[in-house]
């Protein structure tokens, strides 16, 4: 059972966590030469993990109306980062998958950004690195947990 100590220090915990998440993504986030919104990160990364998509699906996944996916497809597909065809089930519909070219744009991103976030670790201690890497199946669970 929580106690009112229990609480107390659970949001006091998740209130540095999210700031220090806050702080890492936005450090990231600067390395890479790959000009691209979060938005258009965000529907890349989904397909990415998911593969092809309708536009409609990809909204839901990404918590944003039909029209902003629509334009965020749009521009992705401008860019050459995405691939449209017809659903095959609903010929009105359409589907949307990476381009090879939006394949090799993410692998280069998160290469850049791994490169970035493993510099700020090799700054550390030895003892706070293992002390991190101990700490990453507990993020990894908070981060799965729905």
């Amino acid at each position: 059972m929580k106690t009112d100590e229990t609480s107390a220090t659970s949001t006091a915990v998740a209130a540095r966590l999210r700031l220090v998440l806050v702080r890492l993504v936005r450090a990231m986030r600067r390395h890479g030469s790959i000009a691209l919104t979060q938005s258009q990160l965000s529907a890349l990364a989904t397909l990415e993990e998911l593969g092809p998509l309708r536009i409609s699906s990809l909204a839901a996944l990404e918590s944003v109306g039909p029209s902003v996916a629509t334009r965020v497809v749009a521009s992705l597909e401008d860019e050459g980062y995405l691939l449209r065809s017809d659903d095959p089930i609903d010929k009105r519909a359409s589907v949307v998958e990476l381009s090879p070219k939006g394949r090799d744009v993410l692998a280069n991103l998160w290469i850049e950004r791994t490169i970035g976030l493993s510099s700020r670790i090799d700054r550390l201690t030895k003892a706070e690195r293992d002390s991190l890497e101990a700490v990453l199946p507990i993020l990894e669970k908070l981060a799965r947990d729905g």
